[in-house]
């Protein structure tokens, strides 16, 4: 093995019509196509729609190699998702989340029923302590009747007995 750790590539002859193959252990490998290569360039000279960031070189030649080729093994083998495995693992994602949604909404439900019963029971306390202050204060006002009443009482007899005792003593 050559210095820095790769073999040598020993490419096949090509034109611009077709494209140039490199072997490597009896494979072959595309290294030179013009419409692999002009479908790069345009990817790239595109601006992305819909991304906050523009696309990574990286990103694009996955995306094109997934594209060449149903089994790229080059790109599971330096560790970048083809959309395939993407897909697959965005709807299992995609469903995970709608499942966490799901129980976020019937968690939401379940506090808005609480909410609604405990506003209910709260305006139900409420009204009965209006109605226990209403009655408390006619109690106090009827006490405070009852009291005059009772000294008006206490004031007559008073004067009566006075009446009656210096009656007594004549």
């Amino acid at each position: 093995m050559p210095p820095g750790g790769t073999k040598r590539v020993r490419a096949i002859g090509g034109s611009e019509a077709t494209p140039r193959v490199a072997t490597r252990s009896g494979k072959k490998y595309i290294t030179n196509h013009p419409t692999i290569m002009s479908t790069m360039e345009d990817m790239l000279a595109q601006p992305a729609q819909d991304l906050e960031t523009p696309r990574s070189s990286t990103e694009i030649v996955s995306k094109v190699l997934s594209q060449t080729s149903a089994a790229c093994t080059f790109l599971k083998n330096v560790g970048i998702e083809t959309p395939v495995s993407k897909s697959v693992a965005s709807a299992a994602r995609e469903a995970q989340l709608w499942e966490h949604l799901q129980v976020e909404k019937e968690r939401a439900d379940n506090l808005e029923e609480q909410l609604v019963h405990l506003k209910k029971k709260a305006t139900e306390i409420e009204e009965s302590m209006a109605r226990t202050q209403e009655v408390v204060l006619k109690n106090q006002q009827e006490l405070e009747e009852f009291k005059k009443k009772q000294e008006a009482n206490d004031m007559i007899l008073q004067r009566i007995l006075g009446l009656h005792l210096g009656n007594r003593a004549t």
